[in-house]
C-alpha cells in the first residue's frame, strides 16, 4: 500500500467544505480554523496536485471540471476515514449485548468460570452464555461468537488471538513412581509404563524435549480424559503417568509431595491455546473486552502458581 500522499488530507477536507458552502470563509469556521490557514491549505493542495481546484473572484468560488472530480473522490475518502473515527469511538465505549462462547472441558471449569465471573462484573451491560464443549466446535457452523481451540485455523475466514501458552510437565503419584523399581531416567521408558492422557496419544504423539534434544513416544493410555481434575485424580490414584500443566492444577500436591514430577528435565510439547472468532467480529468491544479477561486470569493463575 502507497505510504506517502502526495497531498495533505485535511487539506482535501478544507477543499471538500469550500466545495458545499461555497465560501472560503463559511468552510474555514465550519471546520474551526482561521481563514487564511484554510486559504494557504487550498493553495498548497492545488500546489501539490499540479492543477487549478478552484476558480475566484470578489463574488464567489466556482469548482473546475477536475475539481469536480477531485470533489467526488474527496467524498468517498472523507467518509472512509470518518468510518475509522467511528470504529475508534465505538471500541472506547462500554460493551453491551450478549456474548456466546465455547470453551473446551480440556481448559477447565475453574478457569472459565472465573474468566466469566470477570467479564460480567467489569462490564454490567453485558450477558455471557458459556458452553463447555468435548469436541472441536466450529463458531460459525455451530452459532458460537467465539471458540476456545489449539492447533492451525481451518477456515481462513476466522481469526486466532493466542490467550495463553499452556505449559506442561510429566509427572506421577508417589506411590506409582516407588511402585516401578527402576528409577526412570530416560523418555524411552515412558514406552512401557501406563499412561493418563487427555489428548496427546488421541490426537498426536506425545513429544518431550530436552534443550535441542526431542522424542516422540507412544505410551501405552491406560486412560483418557478431556479435564484435567479428572486426569489429576487417576494420577492419584496411581494408575500411571500423565502431563499436567503448571498453572495451579497440582499446586497442592506437589507441595505435599502426593504427586512427583517425572522426568523434570523433560518438558512436553506446550499447548498454544487461541480464541477464536469471525472475522467479521473483529471490532467487537465484547470479544475484545472478553478476550482481556480471559488473558488477566492466566496471569493470575501463574501468580497463584
Amino acid at each position: 500500500m502507497e505510504q506517502n500522499l502526495p497531498f495533505d488530507l485535511d487539506a482535501l477536507l478544507v477543499f471538500a467544505k469550500v466545495v458545499e458552502s461555497k465560501s472560503l470563509s463559511k468552510a474555514a469556521a465550519l471546520l474551526g480554523m482561521p481563514k487564511s490557514t484554510a486559504s494557504r491549505k487550498l493553495t498548497k493542495l492545488e500546489s501539490d496536485l499540479g492543477i487549478k481546484l478552484l476558480r475566484k473572484n470578489t463574488h464567489q468560488i466556482t469548482v473546475t471540471d477536475l475539481g469536480e472530480q477531485v470533489y467526488a473522490h474527496a467524498v468517498n475518502v472523507l467518509t472512509e476515514a470518518n468510518g475509522v473515527r467511528a470504529l475508534v469511538e465505538r471500541s472506547k465505549q462500554e460493551p453491551r449485548g450478549e456474548l456466546r462462547v465455547a470453551i473446551p472441558i480440556f481448559v477447565g471449569i475453574d478457569y472459565a468460570s472465573r474468566v466469566g465471573a470477570t467479564f460480567l462484573r467489569r462490564h454490567p451491560h453485558s450477558r455471557l452464555d458459556i458452553q463447555l464443549v468435548d469436541n472441536n466446535v466450529d463458531p460459525v457452523r455451530d452459532g458460537f461468537d467465539v471458540v476456545f481451540g489449539t492447533g492451525p485455523l481451518q477456515d481462513s475466514t476466522l481469526i486466532a488471538r493466542k490467550v495463553f501458552n499452556l505449559e506442561l510437565f510429566l509427572c506421577a503419584s508417589a506411590q506409582f513412581v516407588e511402585g516401578v523399581g527402576t528409577p526412570i531416567s530416560e523418555p524411552a521408558q515412558l514406552n512401557d509404563l501406563p499412561f493418563i492422557d487427555f489428548g496427546f496419544c488421541g490426537q498426536r504423539k506425545l513429544t518431550v524435549t530436552r534443550n535441542k534434544r526431542r522424542h516422540e513416544l507412544s505410551p501405552p493410555v491406560r486412560a483418557r480424559a478431556n479435564n484435567f481434575q479428572v486426569c489429576k485424580q487417576y494420577i492419584l490414584e496411581g494408575l500411571g503417568i500423565g502431563a499436567m500443566p503448571t498453572q495451579i492444577i497440582c499446586t497442592a500436591e506437589l507441595s505435599d509431595g502426593t504427586i512427583v514430577p517425572v522426568l523434570p528435565e523433560w518438558t512436553p510439547q506446550p499447548l498454544d491455546v487461541h480464541m477464536i472468532y469471525p472475522f467479521e467480529l473483529s471490532y467487537s468491544t465484547l470479544i475484545s473486552a472478553f478476550y482481556k479477561a480471559a488473558c488477566d486470569i492466566i496471569v493470575e493463575n501463574t501468580a497463584r502458581a
